[in-house]
């Protein structure tokens, strides 16, 4: 299963880095560039999405869309981060699947 969730990157020049933080979910992360930012936040959603699954059997945000995340964030960099969970058996895909 794929998750997709639109995360705001924001540019610290004083600590020379940048942070990101999901609108939608309460994570937020850091690297070094916004390449190692993005895998973070990526590595992070995944880990996320898991938990969700593992603990409601679904996840319950709903992310906004590309275009409402970069409305509210004009200043910054938004990009979209994908998590994909794997290991799920294919009965619980489609009890996941059956919420939405």
């Amino acid at each position: 299963m794929e998750f997709i969730f639109p995360a705001v990157f924001y540019r610290d020049e004083e600590n020379d880095d940048y942070l990101v933080a999901f609108d939608d979910v309460r994570i937020y992360c850091e690297g070094k560039t916004i390449e190692d930012a993005f895998y973070t936040a990526r590595k992070y959603l995944k880990d996320f999405c898991k938990l969700s699954l593992k603990m409601f059997g679904e996840v319950r945000e709903r992310p906004r869309t590309y275009l409402e995340s970069r409305e509210n964030h004009k200043n910054e960099i938004v990009l979209l981060v994908d998590a994909e969970v794997k290991g799920l058996s294919k009965k619980q895909e489609e009890e996941i699947l059956s919420f939405e």
